[in-house]
């Protein structure tokens, strides 16, 4: 909407061109008197609400460097995450070992003794595939695995390929396949195979079918089932049915793919390097943060970062953060075991510039003498445990939680932070209440000036019409 005294401005421009009046730009006078009245405040008002959004900056920064911490202790949270176990083999060819769970650490020495096996029958020759074997008619075969009762296959289509489909269909543990011996002709078998171990031995007959299958036949009896046998550190009679043992060391999946030959070590190894360099994330971390709040409270320098000082004003919120921080590190574990009770009892140190840091030598030590009392302080020996459990949940997941009260919505750094969007919207209503005061000061001025324009317009006149008399009373006197 367009002012009121629009009209009493576009009579002072139009006064201004004609050159009548007394020749000041109002407008542009009126402007600068208003702005002149009003910019001290204004320019204060955006000083304040431009400090307190570079504030909100720096608390931006230090949540950002603060959340780094929190991260480095959830990563020493579970047990399973601070070391790494390994497991070799020294004939891999033979006998490849892989990791399947938790497995101690050592040495184990196996031998085999035998590999598991399965039965494997073969029939007698057919001429074909097709080949009759009772006269077109049905006939039943009985299958008996180990010791078990014996099933009856019903065998409905008399032939070789029938009768391989009838013991495939019923599914109880014994595969046939059709196989032609002749390269150039017809000379057609069945082989029947188990499972491998002993255990999965197994006969089939016939007393129905017109022709003799050859299954009963010692002759056709290439292999009989047994278990794989071996010896571990000189434990002999252990037996499986399987050549994939997965249950004599718990952890670990031994596949036996040769015949017995020399002996195989097999070494599992754990290695605490995760949690050396873990403790060193949470180490560099807090430094970080340790130096990002000197940055952002220390007084800014040309060149300096944009969040350089940003936090200068509130040196007791910075102050106070970096005690809580500190607090944290040297805490006493829940879950402390012996003489691990603190990140101190394992190497943490500060430095008298305020650094944290990590004695290697002291951490080895504590390792090499404990590790699993390290692990339980900073763990309590446990994975992904709830922080609302009320289980013991070990040093490093109550420091997270305790940094996550300090993120969170009741923590002092989001309380800074509403704060100061409280501020900002403060300081946002009191430019608009400014800007509608300039305005009405600018608007007075316009009137005055255009009151005084029309004086000096009318004083012009008066002069013009004085002057025109005075000439015609001189005119006349000349006459």
């Amino acid at each position: 909407m367009e002012p009121v005294d629009k009209p009493k401005r576009q009579t002072a421009a139009l006064m201004k061109t004609l050159d009548v009046g007394s020749g000041v730009d109002i407008d542009s006078l009126a402007r600068s008197l208003a702005e002149a009245e009003t910019s001290g405040r204004i320019n204060t008002t955006k000083t304040r609400m431009a400090s307190v959004e570079t504030r909100m900056s720096g608390y931006a920064v230090v949540s950002s460097f603060l959340d780094d911490v929190k991260r480095g202790f959830d990563g020493l949270k579970n047990v399973s995450e601070l070391f790494t176990t390994s497991v070799g083999s020294s004939d891999t060819a033979r006998v490849p070992v892989t990791l399947a769970g938790d497995v101690s650490p050592g040495q184990y020495n196996l031998s085999i003794q035998s590999l598991a096996g399965a039965t494997v029958i073969q029939s007698a020759s057919f001429a074909t595939s097709a080949s009759a074997l009772n006269s077109g008619s049905a006939f039943q075969v009985g299958l008996q695995i180990g010791s078990g009762a014996v099933s009856t296959i019903q065998v409905s289509d008399d032939t070789p390929a029938g009768l391989v489909s009838a013991i495939n269909a019923a599914n109880l543990g014994v595969r046939a396949t059709l196989v032609n011996k002749s390269a150039s002709g017809n000379d057609w078998q069945i082989v029947l195979q188990g499972s491998s171990g002993q255990a999965a031995d197994f006969n089939i007959t016939s007393s129905t079918a017109a022709t003799d299958l050859g299954f009963s036949l010692a002759a056709n009896r290439l292999s009989t089932a047994r278990d794989a046998e071996i010896t571990i550190n000189g434990m002999t009679g252990i037996k499986r049915s399987s050549n994939r043992i997965s249950d004599v060391i718990p952890g670990l999946t031994i596949d036996l793919k040769a015949n017995p030959g020399t002996d195989v070590a097999i070494v599992v190894e754990r290695s605490s390097q995760p949690i050396k360099q873990k403790l060193q994330a949470v180490v560099d971390a807090y430094n970080s943060f340790s130096a990002a709040l000197d940055e952002l409270s220390r007084q800014p320098t040309e060149g300096s970062d944009e969040f350089t000082g940003s936090l200068q004003r509130d040196k007791q919120f910075v102050t106070s953060l970096r005690a809580q921080l500190k607090e944290l590190m040297i805490q006493e574990s829940s879950t402390s075991v012996g003489d691990y009770r603190t990140l101190r009892d394992i190497g943490l140190s500060f430095q008298l510039d305020g650094t944290a840091q990590i004695d290697e030598q002291q951490l080895d030590l504590a390792l090499a003498s404990d590790e699993d009392a390290v692990a339980t302080m900073l763990s309590a020996g446990t994975d992904n445990t709830s922080n609302f459990s009320v289980q013991a949940k070990g040093l490093a997941q109550d420091i997270s939680i305790k940094l996550g009260d300090i993120l969170g919505s009741e923590g002092v750094i989001n309380q800074r932070k509403v704060s100061g969007k409280t501020q900002i919207s403060v300081y946002e209503r009191d430019l608009e209440k400014l800007e509608v005061r300039l305005e009405a000061i600018y608007q007075r001025y316009i009137s005055q000036f255009s009151a005084m324009e029309s004086l000096v317009q009318r004083m012009e006149g008066i002069g013009s019409y004085l002057k025109g008399q005075f000439t015609a009373m001189e005119n006349m006197y000349k006459n």
